[in-house]
């Protein structure tokens, strides 16, 4: 089993005196369930946890509807086989199978305060926003889950320990061995083809070859495919199919419904991409006028790109986990970079605290002959740094450039192949009105592999 950085998290929730009831959110096949059963192993004392599947035992929605704490514990007891002991985990898990458990659990603590009540799904936003159930307000917190993100699997990989040790060690200005990058960028490409799902991780490492996981991945999406059937009808269930594929083939473009499915109307596909958003298979970057913190405050739903949830998955939709290693290296084999901006946008996504929403943000500006996109933006403190992903070791940065013009950004980062670096970047840039002004800012420059850095560096010189 490869560890999680969320088990910190869970060991903190298990040593707490009084815990609230966690809810672990996330896809699924991210390793929610594994997470949980790994408890036992994360706790200072003799720790249990009595797991329950809800979508195996659909007739206990009906006994949680009565938020009869003595019964509805006298039933899971029953169902799982034993009854909980103090200190033990209470486990509910597949929850949105049975909505009315989520609105029981504060009755569950209430009567029996000397248990910690834990559940996970993958479906919650769409029950949650069709109103199937209700939350206990100030009673409940949150866990997001993600993929397996790279340094994850860095971790996990007894070959790759040195190299791992160089990434976390780097401060800007220092160098960084070029044996150790080019042993990087391999591991890289093997990750953008196996991806950070859990299993088809696993089976790669266990291997030693990436494409010993194809039959895994295969399976991860037909099963999100299966998935839709059951949430949407006939003519719906065309359009998530239709909008899913889509994604997979057309990650980080902006959305224009006519795009996706130019016989259909707006609405129609417009409510395929919620709920495809609300099952968290794919998610949304926004545009964001970058003035300030919070980003959100600025955001313009109506301007966004998509992102897939697995760049493993997306390349084995696109058929690109079947080009042989050496030749993802040229950048041509990455789409122009798709590969590339997936997999730091699924890395951007999960980067923050693991309770709070994940969100990604962008910034567009569009005018008549002077359009400019930055990929991401990223905030430190109160400061907003842009962010730039490119495929290969080099490409244009008009975009940052005019970023950090507007907006006056001492900071901007580059995501590139090359190895690390960090300067002072001097431009010429055009003003639109034929002539061109200087622009200044400082460029951390950073190899893809190393985006589970960013935090750590950027905070270091944005807001140490």
């Amino acid at each position: 089993m490869i560890r999680r950085h969320v088990f910190d998290r869970l060991a903190e929730w298990l040593g707490s005196r009084d815990p609230r009831c966690l809810l672990l959110r996330g896809a699924r096949q991210v390793g929610k369930t594994t997470a949980v059963r790994s408890i036992p192993s994360l706790a200072s004392s003799d720790v249990r946890v009595m797991e329950v599947n809800l979508e195996e035992h659909p007739e206990l929605e009906r006994v949680f509807a009565t938020n009869d704490a003595s019964r509805i514990l006298e039933e899971l007891s029953f169902t799982a086989g034993g009854s909980p002991s103090g200190g033990d985990v209470v486990f509910l898990d597949e929850i949105q199978a049975a909505p009315s458990a989520m609105g029981a659990m504060r009755y569950l603590r209430q009567r029996r305060p000397d248990l910690r009540y834990l559940a996970a799904g993958s479906l919650l936003d769409m029950e949650l926003g069709a109103g199937a159930s209700s939350v206990p307000v100030g009673r409940m917190e949150y866990l997001f889950m993600g993929p397996l993100s790279f340094g994850e699997v860095l971790m996990a990989d007894r070959t790759a320990s040195e190299e791992l040790g160089l990434i976390r060690g780097w401060r800007p200005g220092a160098s960084f061995p070029e044996a150790a990058h080019r042993r990087l960028l391999d591991l890289l490409r093997r990750f953008i083809i196996t991806g950070g799902m859990p299993e088809a991780a696993e089976r790669a490492l266990e291997s030693g070859d990436p494409t010993m996981a194809e039959q895994v991945r295969a399976s991860i999406i037909n099963t999100y495919r299966d998935d839709f059937a059951g949430y949407s009808g006939r003519s719906d269930l065309l359009m998530l199919r239709r909008v899913y594929d889509w994604v997979a083939a057309h990650a980080g473009e902006k959305v224009a419904y006519s795009r996706i499915a130019p016989d259909a109307r707006a609405a129609v596909v417009r409510r395929a991409i919620e709920t495809l958003e609300a099952a968290t298979v794919v998610f949304p970057a926004v545009h964001s006028a970058g003035n300030g913190v919070p980003l959100g405050a600025e955001a313009r739903p109506s301007v966004f790109k998509l992102y897939f949830l697995d760049v493993g998955l997306m390349s084995q939709m696109t058929g690109v986990a079947r080009i042989p290693l050496d030749r993802i290296s040229d950048s041509r084999f990455v789409n122009e970079g798709r590969l590339a901006e997936q997999f730091i946008a699924q890395h951007l996504l999960f980067a923050g605290r693991p309770w709070e929403r994940p969100a990604l943000h962008f910034w567009l500006r569009e005018g008549r002959s002077s359009n400019a996109e930055v990929d991401f933006l990223t905030a430190c403190g109160e400061r907003v740094v842009p962010v730039e992903v490119k495929a290969g070791s080099s490409g244009s940065m008009k975009s940052l450039m005019a970023f950090a013009r507007e907006r006056g950004t001492g900071l901007a980062v580059r995501f590139d192949t090359r190895p690390p670096s960090f300067g002072r970047a001097r431009h010429l840039l055009g003003d639109g009105r034929g002539g061109s002004r200087p622009v200044e800012y400082d460029l951390l420059s950073l190899p893809l592999y190393m985006v589970g850095e960013l935090r750590r560096l950027v905070e270091g010189l944005t807001c140490g």
